[in-house]
Order: C-alpha cells, then structure tokens, then sequence
C-alpha cells in the first residue's frame, strides 16, 4: 500500500529508478523548486522516501514505512533508494504550509496519539479552537494520510493528497473530518496532535550553489573529513567528522583528549556547517595555531595543521565515495557520555574500519544532562556523590561569581538521588523552587545562577 502525501501538483512521475537516473531526478526536484517548495518520493512496495526542497536547497529527508514517517539523513535517503527493490518516483510541487506540517510530523513526537474508534475527533478539535492552539492534527494509516493544520485556534489549511482548489463550499475542519469519517469506516487509523511547530535542517545538509550541476552523490556521499592526532610526528589518534563537532580539550568530556597541562579544558572546536568545517578557539589560555598562525577562528582546508600545545592535529579530506553500494545506515548517538567509574558504564565496542564506535549500553544509571554551546554533555551518577562547583576537580564546574568551590553534591543513598546544597552564596532551585535539600525526580531541572542541568533516571 501507498500513501499519497499532500501536494498542490504533481510535477512528474518514472519508471525503475535506477542508480544512474537518479541524480537526474534529484536535478529535476531541485530545478522545479525555484518558485515553490517540492518533495521527491522514491517508493517500493515496502516503503517511502522523501526528499524536501526549497529554493534549490535540499534541507530535509524522511521515510515512510507502514504509516509512520522519521526523519532521516539526505545520506540515508540516497542510500536508501539504492537499495530499494524496483524503486520508481513521483516528484510533486508543494507550498509552505504544507511542506511545514509534513516536516513537522516528520521530525515531532506527538502530545496525542490515539485511534479514530478511541477519541472523539469533534471534541478533540472543538478543545483545539477553544483554547486558541497552534498545532497540526494527523489522520495516518498506511495507506492514509490527512493533515488539519490550526493556527491560534483557527483552521487555516487541509491538506489530503491534492489539496483541493481555493473556492470550497466547506471549511477546512469539515473537509478533514468527512475525509477522515469516511476512510476510519473501513479500518480505524492513527490520530495525532503535534504542539511543537519548530522543525529543523537535516544533520547534513548543505549549501548548494545556484549554478550547481554536478552529481549530488559526491556532494553527500564522499567520505567525512580525518582529524588526526600527533606528538612529536607519532600518531596518537584519529577522528571521523561524522558529526556536528569535535571537542577538543584536557578534561575527559571531551572528544580528542590532551592529557597536557598547557592546553584547556576546552581548548577548541571543530565543527560542521552545511558542508564546510571549521576550527574555533574556546577562549583558551594558550591559544590555537593554524599552519604557524594563532587564530580565533578559522575555515579548514585539506591539509591544515592545527597546533595545540606541543600537539599537532592534521585536517584531511578523503576523496572517493564512503559508504558502498548497498551498505546499511547506522546512526549515532551525538550526546557525550562522561563515564565516571567503572559501574555499569556505556561501554565502547572496538571500531571496525572506517566505522563509528557502537555503544554497548549496560543497566541504566541516573544522569545529568548539561547543555552546553558546543552540544549536550552527560555525566553519569555512578558513584555514591557527584559535587557541583567552581573548584577544578568538581565534577559538575560552574565557574561563576558567588558560586562555592563545592556549591551542591547530588548523592545516591537507600535507593534515592538527593541533591544537597552545601557552600556558595547563590541559590539552588529545581524546578523553579530554592532548595537546600531535595530528592531528584526524573526530568527535574536544576539552576545555579545562568547555568542548567536536567537530570533523568
């Protein structure tokens, strides 16, 4: 079965897709998406794949199988239709709102979930106008897909397959509901309420220029950047930018280690930005060098040397294609773990060539989530207590005036996770509340002063 996602037009359609045609379909979506957004969709008798594009910009991906959308990598979508089975294509054009609410049920969690022989759907979106809400509400099977899209309360577009003409002698809300109580007759079909509206880019997309007319293949499937690590012309290590950053710095959070006292505990950061990378002193004490120049911030090119200390990192780029013919995509987790003892810790598994560590997860442990400018970073409560302060053996450091060298400890004891002020002059509060002494729920946030942390089970 196959869905029909909504669309203003279809703009064209093929046979078989083959590897060799495909760049010329994915030329096609780009070329048509001039003047309004467009989706390619690659499909099989398994599942759907979609390609999101405005103003000749690739910015998203998703696949569809048995009703349910996720979000994928433009990567995994090229892949992906390699090894479909017969694959064949329809491209079509769309607007925002519509291409909006697709991305959004794409990318979301929804608030609600339920089937169309559980809620009552009249109730549901006579709550939606009462209260003035700004949300989309799905109807999906897999065969199914029908979206109401409101915004402060008002329906202000329907989307089912071909979105029908502007003259409609019914509102938007009765064009959804006769759709949706027509088709759950049959068989009931999934209904969802999605509040959070902010939809986002792709982990690799990147700027294409106006003029481009080259093969899309090369521009996402080359091989990621090399980062190398040397003392003294001896290779210590070496990094895949096959993520948004590498941190690199003294304490163990961080992605390269310099175990070396002239170098910060965040020195720098070399990130990615829709296709180009770049290396960024954090502030160090010592400062960063590329090729014999100190630099706050600096583009790299194939063959930049980075001098950290008496260390020096190498910036490669491969040529060729990195991931084979018919080779599976495996996602990563971007989240940086510090493993603070050996209890029970996420556990590396060894490397395969050219692969991405897998993580061999052992029993659950309580954690702190710290969002910093530079990515999430975790701290594990493996040990009996985890100290918060601006002393530089903290576990948690909070460099901030009127913060105590040892300001709060989180300790677990009789099966609990308490947090316990114990020095400074700023207050503790979580969940919005000053404490000196609280037992940790999951999903509680913790502010000293500017800086947060949330803490799950």
């Amino acid at each position: 079965m196959k869905i029909t996602i909504p669309h203003t037009k279809q703009i064209g359609e093929s046979g078989e897709v083959t590897t060799a045609a495909l760049n010329e379909i994915i030329r096609s979506t780009v070329d048509a998406s001039t003047a309004k957004p467009t989706a390619l969709e690659i499909y099989d008798s398994i599942s759907q794949r979609y390609l999101f594009v405005r103003e000749r910009q690739i910015y998203a991906a998703a696949e569809l199988i048995g009703g349910q959308f996720n979000p994928t990598t433009i990567k995994e979508f090229i892949v992906g239709a390699g090894n479909m089975s017969f694959p064949r294509a329809t491209w079509y054009e769309l607007n925002t709102k519509i291409v909006h609410s697709l991305l959004v049920i794409t990318q979301k969690k929804p608030t609600l979930r339920v089937s169309t022989s559980l809620v009552d759907l009249d109730e549901l979106l006579d709550r939606i106008e009462t209260e003035g809400k700004s949300c989309i509400v799905s109807a999906t099977r897999e065969d199914f897909c029908a979206l109401l899209r409101y915004e402060k309360g008002t329906a202000t577009a329907f989307c089912h397959e071909q979105t029908p003409p502007a003259q409609r002698e019914t509102s938007h809300r009765e064009e959804f509901l006769i759709k949706v109580y027509s088709n759950a007759a049959e068989r009931p079909m999934n209904v969802c309420l999605y509040e959070d509206l902010l939809v986002s880019y792709a982990a690799d997309a990147k700027n294409l220029a106006d003029d481009f007319r080259g093969r899309f293949t090369d521009v996402y499937l080359s091989k990621p950047p090399v980062v190398i690590l040397r003392f003294r012309d001896r290779e210590i290590g070496r990094w895949e930018m096959d993520r948004p950053r590498l941190r690199i710095g003294r304490t163990p959070d961080n992605d390269i280690v310099i175990d070396n006292l002239g170098v910060s505990r965040l020195h720098a950061v070399i990130e990615e930005n829709q296709g180009s990378f770049t290396v960024r002193d954090c502030d160090s004490l010592n400062g960063t060098v590329v090729n014999g120049e100190r630099v706050p911030e600096r583009v790299l090119q194939d063959g930049d040397e980075i001098s950290i200390g008496k260390h020096t990192i190498s910036f490669r780029v491969p040529t060729g294609h990195g991931i084979p013919e018919n080779e599976a995509m495996a996602g990563f987790d971007q989240t940086m773990i510090i493993n603070r003892n050996s209890v029970a810790p996420a556990v590396a598994a060894p490397r395969e060539a050219g692969g991405v560590d897998a993580p061999v997860v052992g029993p659950r442990i309580p954690r702190l989530v710290i969002h910093t400018d530079y990515g999430d970073r975790v701290v594990e409560i493996a040990d009996e207590t985890v100290t918060i302060g601006r002393d530089a053996d903290a576990d948690v450091r909070v460099d901030a005036i009127f913060v105590g060298s040892r300001h709060a400890e989180i300790v677990r004891e009789n099966g609990r996770v308490v947090l316990r002020r114990v020095g400074g002059l700023r207050a503790v509060k979580v969940r919005g509340r000053k404490v000196k002494e609280v037992e940790l729920k999951d999903n509680d946030e913790i502010q000293i002063g500017r800086e947060s942390f949330v803490f799950h089970e």
